[in-house]
C-alpha cells in the first residue's frame, strides 16, 4: 500500500526513518512529531475495543505504524468507562478526578491507546460508510475484535474490504474464532481465560476453587499473538503481493500458553495440582515476608549449585548437606521455607534481593505499583516515557519492552481524546476539503461527544 525512501536521521547507529511515504490515493502520509520505528509507513485501521485488539495495535503503534482508531459517539470504546460515571468512580481516573470529560480521562483506555490517531464517526450512515471505505482502501491492515459475525453484519466483512483493497491484511479476533459451534458467542477476558485453561495452573495448595489471575490475561495474550500474525502476513504480502484474512481465536491463543497442562493430561489423564507459589521443578520456590508493611521477596532455586549459593548467602551452610537434592528439598519445603522466612523477616526486600543476586540466586522483590513506577533500574533504561494528554495532562506510560539500534521506536503521543484527530485524518490523509468536512458534520456523521452525554444535556 505504501512506498518509502530511506533517509538517515543522524541519530542511533545507521538509524533509518522513511520519508516520502506515498499512499494509494497519491497523497503523502504525514508523520507525527516523534513517530519512528521499523513499521513507519504502515497504516492500520483499528476497529477494535477493550483490551485484546487495542493491545495488538498498541504494539504496532509503538513500532511506528500509523494507527487510526475508529469509534462512534453512540458506542465508544467501553474501556473509556461509563461516560456519565458516579462520583465514586474516581480511582479509575487521573488524580481520582472524573473531570468534565471522564471518557477521555480513564487510565485503562489511555494506557493501551497511546500513539494512535482517534476518529469518531458513524460508520453505519451512508456518508460515514463511504469515508470508512476510503480509509480501508489506504490501509495495510484492518483489525476488529467484535463478537463472531458482528463486523460482517455491519457490512464490513473481508470480502467487502477486499473489493476496495485487494492486498489488505484483515484481522478478525472474536472470543472463539470465526467458525465452530461457539463462533457467535460473546465473551470478556475472564471467560476466555477460563475457557483457555489458565485456571488449570492457578490456585492454592489444598484449595478446590478455580482462581482467575486477578485481571484477564487472555486479552493481552491474544493481542501479542495477533501482532505477530500480522507481521507474518505482511512478510507474505511482501513476497507475493497478496494480503490475507486472519481468523484469530482469543480462546485458542490462550490455550497455546498452557500447552504443558494440556500435554500432561494427554499423557497421564491428570491435571496439574494447584501448589500456590511453589514450583514442580524448583525447590525451594516461593515468596517470603520482609521488613516493612506488606513487603515480600520471591526466589526460586533451579539447581544444586544455586541451592548451595543460597545457603551461603543466608549463612546456613549445613542445609547444603542436609537437603542436597531437589527431591529432598521438595519433601522438606516447609522446613526450608521457615529458615528462609526467618532470614528475610529481618531484612529490607531490596537489600535481600541485592545480596542474593550477588550470590547468583534468582531473587526479586514482589513489587507493588508504587515500586514499579519508582524503580531506578527502569528509569535508567528509559522505560517510563512521558506524554502530555489534552485532558489528563503530563503523565508517564510503560514503554516498549525492547529497543532497536537501527530502527528505534518511540512512545511519542498520548492516547487520543474521543475524535481528537477526526478532522486531521479527513484533511491530511484523505484530502477532504473544509466544505466536505462541514457537510459530514452537518449530516451527523462526525460527533466527538458521547451520545448519552448529548441526550443528558438536551434533557437538562
Amino acid at each position: 500500500m505504501t512506498s518509502t525512501n530511506g533517509a538517515n536521521n543522524g541519530g542511533t547507529r545507521d538509524a533509518v526513518v522513511p520519508s516520502n511515504i506515498t499512499m494509494a490515493n497519491g497523497r503523502t502520509l504525514p508523520l507525527r512529531e516523534g513517530q519512528q520505528g521499523p513499521l513507519t509507513g504502515l497504516i492500520v485501521l483499528d476497529c477494535s475495543m477493550v483490551w485484546a485488539g487495542p493491545y495488538c495495535t498498541k504494539l504496532l503503534g509503538d513500532l511506528g505504524a500509523t494507527i487510526i482508531k475508529i469509534e462512534a459517539n453512540r458506542q465508544v470504546d467501553s474501556i473509556r468507562g461509563v461516560v456519565i460515571p458516579p462520583a465514586s468512580a474516581g480511582p479509575l481516573y487521573f488524580d481520582n478526578d472524573i473531570g468534565e470529560d471522564p471518557w477521555n480521562r480513564n487510565g485503562y483506555y489511555n494506557k493501551y491507546n497511546r500513539n494512535k490517531l482517534g476518529m469518531c464517526m458513524n460508520i453505519l450512515m451512508d456518508e460515514g460508510r463511504a469515508v470508512f471505505m476510503e480509509l480501508a482502501a489506504l490501509s495495510d491492515v484492518v483489525v476488529e475484535n467484535f463478537g463472531g459475525g458482528v463486523f460482517e453484519r455491519m457490512g464490513y466483512g473481508y470480502d467487502v474490504l477486499r473489493s476496495v483493497n485487494e492486498d489488505v491484511v484483515f484481522v478478525s479476533m472474536p472470543p472463539s474464532g470465526n467458525g465452530g459451534p461457539e463462533a457467535k458467542y460473546v465473551g470478556y477476558g475472564v471467560a476466555i481465560e477460563q475457557l483457555g485453561g489458565i485456571v488449570a495452573r492457578t490456585g492454592y495448595l489444598g484449595d478446590d476453587s478455580p482462581m482467575k489471575t486477578g485481571i484477564n490475561y487472555g486479552d493481552p495474550i491474544a493481542g501479542m499473538h495477533t501482532a505477530s500474525y500480522i507481521m507474518t502476513a505482511l512478510m507474505h504480502r511482501r513476497k507475493t503481493g497478496r494480503g490475507q484474512y486472519i481468523d484469530l481465536s482469543q480462546r485458542e491463543a490462550t490455550i497455546n500458553w498452557v500447552g504443558e497442562s494440556v500435554l500432561e493430561w494427554q499423557m497421564t489423564g491428570e491435571d496439574p495440582k494447584w501448589i500456590g507459589n511453589r514450583d514442580r521443578y524448583m525447590a525451594p520456590s516461593g515468596v517470603y515476608r520482609c521488613t516493612g508493611e506488606d513487603r515480600w521477596l520471591a526466589l526460586a532455586i533451579g539447581s544444586d549449585a544455586e541451592w548451595s549459593s543460597l545457603c551461603m548467602a543466608i549463612q546456613e551452610p549445613e542445609l547444603v548437606t542436609k537437603f542436597p537434592t531437589f527431591d529432598a528439598r521438595a519433601r522438606h519445603h516447609d522446613e526450608i521455607d521457615a529458615v528462609i522466612g526467618a532470614w528475610t523477616a529481618t531484612r529490607d526486600a531490596d537489600e535481600a534481593m541485592g545480596l542474593l543476586q550477588q550470590f547468583g540466586v534468582a531473587a526479586g522483590v514482589c513489587s507493588d505499583s508504587k515500586r514499579v513506577v519508582e524503580d531506578p533500574h527502569l528509569h535508567a533504561r528509559g522505560f517510563w516515557p512521558a506524554v502530555d494528554h489534552a485532558s489528563v495532562g503530563p503523565h508517564i506510560l510503560a514503554g516498549p519492552a525492547w529497543t532497536y539500534d537501527r530502527t528505534p521506536s518511540a512512545v511519542y503521543a498520548a492516547a487520543p481524546q474521543l475524535g481528537q484527530h477526526t478532522e486531521w485524518v479527513l484533511r491530511e490523509v484523505l484530502g477532504k476539503s473544509e466544505t466536505e468536512i462541514a457537510a459530514l458534520t452537518a449530516a451527523g456523521v462526525l460527533e466527538n461527544t458521547p451520545e448519552e452525554v448529548l441526550k443528558q444535556r438536551a434533557g437538562g
